[in-house]
């Protein structure tokens, strides 16, 4: 090969070498550049995203006062009161997001309440979307425990939580059987008690004729007359009667809540006849009734004279019914059911007017809502004592029944009462509360009256 050969053949080596080293230096570029980008920030979040401030607290109204534009809550997780500024800018909202006024909120409801920058004031309270509300309930209350029993559920409760019943605050214990409440609460916890339906008092006047008979409270309650009743019931439009022997006393009057009304049944009272038209529900058809030894055809009413009288029912293929019936009322129905095992007897007019001889029998008296309260569910124990110590120089009265002036004492009775204090120029109030069977003597004593306005 000559040198010219040669020469060339080195230039293209050199060549080839050089574009190598070139390819390798663009190969590292590559490597440390590709795909590298300078990060930007974000301008705005996500439009399609919904971001929402949660609510500061939940709170239960306890006063909102419109002219000051004020509300004050109870904060149930810390056992404290707060109190916020309102204005018309403030959103108010119902569980369901509907706008609402500062006029519809109610005392007793509870709010997630949204608080501006400053601490004071609400920019939003919306009703509270976990809340367990109860609407026309009655409730027990166990002071002891500090629990209260709705519908057989056991909620706690705190001093400090609302508890209202008209424009005041009062104690659970206050509450009765016949009150009506509105409950809100979470699960295991109350919040608050609105009462209502509350109760206010009858006092029977010029009743004397009465006294050993029947006071009847229709759909309420059945008590024995006694001197110095005063008689706890419902709120509302009231219908009440008494009887004894042949006398009887009806009269309707309007009780408000709260307030003691005087009842005149000296100015209803009649003379009942002779004898009354008693209606018989035998059970089932065919039977034949007996009434004092005698058969009677009862598809129609049958005279009868007051007092007590023996009745036997009987059919072929069930056992027979032997009993008693008391006969005070002009037209008693009595409803006799025949069964293979018990036979009964129920006397829809009277309480515990009907007895029987060696068969069950039990006379009741009810209405749509099972309100009645039976006097045998009260026992007593003549070997121990109830002591009422104050509010010192109130009359103390036990189911209606005059009992004396604190500080007392009387036989103990047992089971669930209403203690009912009245005073002159103070108002009258009412405790239900159970009394436990210990053996024991009770000691009770009860916060001062308040003055009446």
């Amino acid at each position: 090969m000559n040198g010219e050969g040669i020469g060339r053949k080195d230039a293209c080596f050199r060549r080839a070498r050089w574009m190598r080293v070139a390819l390798l230096v663009l190969c590292a570029f590559a490597l440390c550049g590709c795909g590298k980008r300078t990060p930007r920030a974000t301008t705005a979040p996500n439009e399609e995203v919904k971001y929402e401030k949660g609510s500061d607290l939940t709170g239960v109204v306890r006063e909102l006062d419109r002219e000051a534009q004020t509300v004050c809550v109870y904060n149930p997780l810390t056992e404290s009161e707060e109190t916020f500024l309102f204005d018309g800018a403030t959103s108010v909202q119902s569980k369901n997001g509907l706008e609402m006024s500062a006029s519809e909120v109610k005392v007793g409801e509870v709010y997630d309440l949204y608080v501006d920058g400053v601490g004071s004031k609400l920019s939003a309270m919306k009703a509270s979307e976990n809340i367990i509300e109860e609407e026309s309930r009655t409730i027990e209350v166990d002071a002891d425990s500090h629990t209260m029993t709705v519908d057989g559920v056991n909620y706690e409760y705190s001093d400090n939580m609302v508890i209202r019943s008209g424009d005041e605050d009062i104690d659970p214990m206050e509450i009765t059987d016949m009150d009506r409440v509105t409950f809100r609460g979470i699960e295991g916890k109350a919040y608050s008690v609105v009462v209502t339906r509350g109760h206010g008092y009858i006092e029977p006047v010029d009743y004397a004729d009465f006294v050993g008979g029947t006071l009847i409270i229709e759909g309420e309650s059945i008590l024995p007359v006694t001197e110095g009743m005063l008689v706890t019931v419902p709120e509302g439009k009231q219908t009440l009667s008494m009887k004894n022997g042949d006398l009887t006393s009806k009269a309707e009057m309007t009780v408000e809540r709260n307030k003691v009304a005087q009842l005149n049944m000296k100015e209803s009272m009649t003379q009942v006849p002779e004898t009354a038209r008693a209606s018989f529900h035998v059970h089932p058809e065919g039977a034949e009734l007996y009434i004092n030894g005698t058969m009677v055809d009862y598809s129609k009413p049958v005279p009868l004279y007051y007092g007590l009288h023996t009745i036997k029912v009987v059919l072929e293929g069930y056992n027979p019914y032997i009993g008693r019936i008391r006969v005070q009322d002009p037209e008693p129905t009595f409803r006799i059911d025949l069964a293979e095992e018990v036979a009964t007897v129920e006397d829809k007019n009277e309480d515990d007017s009907s007895s029987n001889e060696g068969e069950s029998a039990q006379s009741t008296v009810s209405d749509d809502d099972g309100g009645v309260q039976n006097p045998s569910s009260v026992d007593y124990d003549v070997d121990h004592k109830i002591t009422v110590s104050s509010p010192d120089g109130a009359t103390v009265y036990i189911n209606g029944m005059y009992k004396g002036v604190a500080p007392c004492s009387f036989t103990k009775c047992v089971g669930k009462v209403t203690i009912t204090l009245q005073k002159d120029g103070y108002e009258t109030k009412s405790y239900s509360m159970e009394i436990i069977d210990d053996s024991q003597d009770t000691s009770l004593s009860f916060p001062d009256l308040k003055t009446q306005n």
